[in-house]
C-alpha cells in the first residue's frame, strides 16, 4: 500500500533509539524525510547513519527535551531545513530516574509531556491540512511507578485538545500506546493521510 509520503517531512522526538527510531526508520523506508530530535549525539550519529544508509533524508538534531525551549528549537530547524513539516511524532514514553517522589513525578512530566505539549504548539502553525500528529505513551504495565500512568493520561488529555484545537486547519492529533509488533506499521498509518477519519483518540498498537 502506497501511503503517500514521498516529499514530505516528518519530525520525531526522543527517536534516536527504540520505539521512535523504528517508526523513523519505517517513514524513510515509505519516502518521507525525517528529522530525528534526542538527547545523545553519539547514539543520533548512528540513527542518522542507518537512515541515510537505507537511502533515506535524516535531520539528527542533538537537545535536552527537557529543557524549555528546545523542543520548539527543533520544530523551527527542521523547516528551516526541509522547508516544510508533514507531521510530527513526539515520544512520551522515553525513561528518566524512575521512582515515584515528587521530584521524579516532575521529571516525568517535564520530559514526556511538557516537550510534547511545546512541540505540538510549535507546529501546529506549520502544519498543513491533512498533516498529523501522534503523542506515543508507554503501554499500561504490571508494576509500573504511578509517574507512568500520569504521562499516559495527561497526553491522553492533550491529544484530545489539541485534536479539538486543530480541527478547522484539518490536522489530525491521536495518541498511540507502544508495544505489540504492528506496533511501528499502527503509527505510520495513523501519520498517513489513509487515516483521515481517525482523530482525538487514544490507540492500542494494533
Amino acid at each position: 500500500m502506497d501511503l503517500e509520503f514521498a516529499g514530505k517531512v516528518v519530525a520525531l522526538t526522543g527517536a534516536s533509539r527504540g520505539v521512535c527510531l523504528v517508526i523513523a526508520e519505517r517513514l524513510a523506508a515509505e519516502g518521507a524525510a525525517v528529522a530525528i530530535a534526542a538527547r545523545s549525539a553519539q547514539e543520533l550519529a548512528d540513527a542518522h547513519a542507518v537512515i541515510e544508509g537505507h537511502g533515506g533524508r535524516c535531520l539528527a538534531y542533538a537537545c535536552d527535551l527537557a529543557v524549555p525551549g528546545e523542543a520548539a528549537a527543533f520544530i523551527a530547524s527542521v523547516v528551516e531545513i526541509f522547508g516544510r513539516l508533514d507531521g510530527l511524532v513526539c515520544n512520551g514514553a522515553m525513561a528518566t530516574k524512575g521512582g515515584t517522589d515528587r521530584e521524579a513525578w516532575q521529571a516525568e512530566l517535564a520530559l514526556n509531556v511538557g516537550h510534547a505539549v511545546e512541540a505540538v504548539e510549535a507546529a501546529g502553525p506549520l502544519l498543513h491540512a491533512s498533516s498529523a500528529v501522534l503523542l506515543v505513551a508507554g503501554g499500561e504495565r504490571k508494576g509500573e511507578p504511578w509517574p507512568a500512568a500520569g504521562v499516559r493520561g495527561a497526553l491522553a488529555e492533550a491529544a484530545r485538545h489539541f485534536s479539538d484545537e486543530f480541527a478547522a486547519q484539518d490536522i489530525r492529533v491521536n495518541q498511540l500506546l507502544s508495544g505489540g509488533q504492528a506496533f511501528a506499521d499502527t503509527a505510520v498509518f495513523l501519520l498517513s493521510t489513509r487515516s483521515a477519519d481517525v482523530k482525538g483518540t487514544t490507540l492500542p498498537p494494533r
